[in-house]
């Protein structure tokens, strides 16, 4: 454990108390020089700690988002462990891709990405205000197939977690997209490592990109009918720590506790209860060809179904294909 991390818990341990800089100079077998130095720094990271001469130090509620303040809320055995907290990154996804010895459950956490990605290679808008994720599994076997599937697992459990933390529950588009009021709050992104040569899946990552304290001002102006955040949409305020942790929490319920993918049949029919677009004409884009049809249902393993105008039906790969709304 770091100093900062020892001052860090001994002023949370004694939240809104004064605690003397002497006191805590001693228990930690450092100058108070040092003691000052950590607060100093801790207080960069946001957090908001009152210092009085003849007092000491006094740490008040806050909502930062850390390493540390993810850890112990955690109440999982896998998911999560560790949590490795960045300020900034260019994308989650990208760094869990990138570090190997990320173990199997690690989750890759940030308040910022520089550079979000999307499925079908989209950009990712990743404001300030928001919590971006992702959670590193490394199953002993994995088909293919099961890679979309544990996207359409993901999104009920944000589904579940943002309930649970507010009273509301969003709905899904099809395939990876979180709404809510027909605003976009969260994006999910499956991605799998393959080796070569036998074409075993060796990893998957799991992004999880959501809008969490934005008020509907600080969205971009181009995007700020289509684009909301948990605030925004429920009135609720949501300390991005409970957020994360209450996500790992649900996760691991699904893919652990629940055995994935054996719950197949039960998420699946969590997930077509929060698809809100269902009876719609939606348009369909693919590679070769956009076209308008009406959204009807999923299948048993989670493709869309949809009726063309000439009455013929298709269940769509999300894969391939991409829907549009009609507002």
């Amino acid at each position: 454990m770091t100093t900062k991390e020892a001052v860090l818990r001994m002023l949370d341990g004694r939240m809104e108390q004064w605690v003397s800089g002497e006191e805590l100079a001693a228990k930690l077998s450092v100058t108070r020089a040092a003691v000052w130095k950590q607060v100093a720094s801790l207080q960069k990271d946001g957090y908001t700690i009152l210092s009085e001469a003849g007092k000491g130090y006094r740490l008040l509620p806050g909502e930062v988002l850390s390493g540390y303040e993810i850890e112990k809320r955690l109440v999982t055995r896998r998911i999560g462990r560790p949590a490795v907290y960045l300020p900034e990154v260019d994308s989650t996804n990208r760094y869990a891709k990138n570090t190997p010895s990320l173990p199997d459950g690690a989750m890759v956490v940030t308040g910022r990405q520089t550079a979000g990605v999307g499925r079908l290679s989209r950009t990712f808008y990743s404001p300030a205000g928001g919590v971006y994720l992702s959670i590193v599994l490394k199953p002993e076997a994995a088909a293919a197939a099961e890679i979309g599937t544990i996207t359409l697992m993901t999104a009920v459990a944000v589904c579940d977690t943002v309930e649970s933390l507010t009273g509301v529950r969003p709905q899904i588009k099809w395939t990876n997209d979180i709404y809510l009021n027909r605003r976009k709050l969260c994006g999910i992104l499956t991605e799998a490592s393959v080796e070569g040569e036998t074409g075993r899946i060796q990893s998957i990552v799991v992004g999880i990109g959501i809008n969490l304290s934005e008020r509907r001002e600080d969205f971009a102006p181009e995007i700020r009918d289509i684009a909301g955040s948990v605030r925004s949409e429920t009135g609720v305020r949501v300390h991005p720590a409970d957020y994360t942790a209450r996500l790992a929490e649900t996760f691991e319920r699904y893919y652990i506790e629940q055995n994935f993918p054996q719950n197949k049949p039960a998420f699946l029919q969590a997930y077509r209860s929060g698809l809100f677009f269902l009876g719609e004409t939606v348009e369909v884009r693919s590679v070769r060809e956009s076209y308008f049809a009406v959204a009807e249902d999923i299948d048993g393993d989670g493709n869309l179904i949809v009726r063309r105008a000439d009455g013929s039906r298709a269940h769509l790969n999300s894969g391939e294909i991409s829907l549009k709304l009609q507002r």
